[in-house]
């Protein structure tokens, strides 16, 4: 036995100091008050009786001697706070990591899920620890991670609050020089632990056909055309699987496909009968042990023209475009009879701007100077394209190496968006508020209205200015939207929860959906979905039990002194009936 509040010799001497105080109050003699009487007969058989009764009164003595060091020492050793390894086990800490990765919400066999399991191993593990054993519960996302303590129940309460997370699963950096770290686990986005880790597996095979991969994409080819995309993978035994995909306008397309095991489905659909809004794609099959995949979201722009203001003194190839445009509706206005109109959706400023900036996005060619745009600062000659981001809206599946320029001019482009420039300028900007975008070369003097990527261009800053964009495709988890102070809800108009960081807004998602994000007259659709094959792939485990991670289990379930406590309040109420029964003294 060893003591946690005292040395083996303090505990000793607080023993003797206990027993040799009460024995010595028992044995304590009190002068009595001498009386004289006039005979003693009236007292011989009272004397006579006392004589009869002396060992009885000596056991009783020593009985009372006895309860009452007994009850001391319990209390006196209670103070030390015992231990006993054979009953409560020894004094030691124990890390619990639970696998928090998508694949632990697979379903097994017995209908419950993987996490469920883990749930019940980390409870036994709890219940395996002795009373002085101190705890500590972490997740693999990063999202739970306590302190130390003996407090089964407050570890329990964070098990409980736990679920699985999509967010990349890492484990956690654990001390395992000073505390067992067990791992509870399917061994599947985690494989490698340290050799100090004990592991348990709540693996079980399962069946599992999910969506890898889905978005929409615009066809660069036909203004305003969209098609989806579409993978879905089989992780499991030979199955039939139905794709459905649906829209807002009550829209389907559906398909059954047979997959093999480990098989794959790609396919691109045609969306020109959909109209715009919502998408969701959606794979069925029989024995399916994750959901969390078996559902994809994306949105389909709102199909319509765009009401623009040509301000120009006359450039037929750039008018000619717009017209044949299905999806601009065009007007067209020189210099001097240009008005800002509310009923105009986008304004394109050939060799021209007015003295105000325009109510509504404009595309300005050629850097004329107006109070609102950057002053030119000189001119270059032939200036090569050296660099252009085409990852920028309006840049999307827009060449523009070959691009063959006589003139441009010099601006300070600080502030700006650059998205094409040579080494002496800036070739084609872009302003965020107010929203703008500039070519600091003229059109007639450059080759850029006979390429193939210039209607492309006209209809990415058209589409930029005032149409529905695409979504932004996000796994489930913390979602950053790059809209200050916006309102996010769901694709049925609830309300989510949101705060702000450095300009952006950000939420939470822990299931796929489709979401938007809302900020005066500016809007942005968020699609978030699974669509990760590590994740689906619920069967890529060679995660087995440690024998070392074997349950102990101890007689008593807290310290000793809470039960010497007990002892020795049970000794008090029995020597109370004791002594008003005249047993003890």
């Amino acid at each position: 036995m060893t003591f946690l509040a005292l040395t083996p010799v303090q505990t000793a001497l607080l023993a003797i100091l206990t027993a040799s105080t009460i024995i010595a109050l028992y044995f304590l003699k009190l002068r009595h008050r001498r009386v004289v009487i006039s005979s003693s007969i009236l007292w011989r058989r009272v004397l006579d009786e006392q004589q009869s009764h002396s060992l009885w009164e000596t056991l009783r003595r020593l009985l009372s001697i006895v309860i009452a060091v007994t009850i001391a020492l319990l209390i006196a050793l209670a103070l030390a706070r015992p231990e006993a390894q054979s009953l409560t086990g020894k004094n030691e800490r124990i890390v619990i990591v639970l696998d928090t990765s998508p694949t632990m919400s697979t379903q097994t066999s017995d209908g419950r899920t993987r996490w469920q399991h883990a749930v019940d191993d980390a409870r036994d593990l709890l219940n395996s620890g002795g009373p002085t054993t101190e705890f500590r519960v972490i997740d693999t996302a990063g999202a739970t991670a306590s302190a130390f303590t003996t407090d089964r129940n407050e570890v329990r309460k964070l098990i409980r609050e736990m679920s699985p997370k999509t967010a990349d699963p890492q484990f956690p950096k654990v001390n395992g020089q000073d505390a067992q770290v067990y791992f509870v686990s399917d061994g599947v986005t985690i494989h490698n632990t340290p050799s100090f880790v004990r592991r348990i597996s709540v693996f079980e095979a399962a069946n599992n056909v999910g969506i890898t991969a889905f978005e929409i994409r615009s066809i660069p080819s036909t203004p305003l055309g969209y098609e989806a995309y579409l993978e879905v993978q089989n992780f499991g035994q030979a199955a039939e699987a139905g794709i459905i995909l649906s829209g807002t306008g009550g829209q389907r397309i559906n398909k059954t496909v047979r997959l093999g095991t480990g098989d794959s489905y790609r396919d691109v659909f045609d969306l020109s009968r959909f109209a715009g809004g919502g998408i969701r794609a959606t794979v069925q099959a029989k024995d399916d042990a994750l959901p969390l995949d078996d559902v994809a979201f994306a949105y389909l722009p709102v199909k319509r023209k765009t009401r623009t203001l040509l301000v120009t003194k006359g450039n037929n190839p750039l008018e000619t475009l717009l017209k044949l445009d299905n999806y601009v509706d065009l007007s067209v206005s020189d210099p001097a009879s240009y008005r800002d109109s509310a009923d105009i959706d986008a304004y394109i400023f050939d060799r021209f701007a007015p003295a105000a900036a325009p109510s509504h996005p404009a595309l300005i060619i050629g850097a004329p100077s107006a109070p609102w745009l950057r002053p030119t600062t000189g001119e270059v000659e032939k200036p090569e394209i050296t660099t252009w981001s085409d990852d920028h809206p309006v840049m999307q599946f827009v060449s523009v190496h070959d691009l063959s320029i006589e003139r441009a001019w010099v601006i300070d482009a600080s502030g700006l968006t650059v998205i094409a420039a040579s080494k002496q300028t800036p070739l084609i900007v872009v302003s965020e508020k107010p929203k703008w975008v500039m070519l600091t070369f003229d059109l007639a003097s450059s080759d850029f209205p006979f390429h193939v990527g210039f209607p492309v261009f006209i209809e990415n800053v058209l589409a930029w200015f005032s149409r529905e964009q695409l979504a932004l495709r996000r796994s489930p988890g913390i979602i950053d939207v790059p809209l200050p102070n916006a309102q996010i809800r769901t694709i049925d108009g609830k309300i989510i929860p949101s705060d702000q960081q450095l300009g952006k807004t950000v939420f939470q998602a822990n299931d796929p959906g489709l979401y938007s994000a809302t900020q005066g007259d500016q809007r942005i659709h968020v699609a978030v979905n699974l669509a990760n094959p590590l994740f689906s792939d619920v069967n890529r485990s060679v995660f087995k039990t440690d024998k070392a991670a074997a349950e102990q289990h101890y007689w008593l379930r807290r310290e000793l002194w809470f039960y010497m406590l007990v002892a020795a309040l049970a000794l008090i109420s029995i020597e109370w009936f004791t002594y008003h029964r005249r047993i003890t003294l």
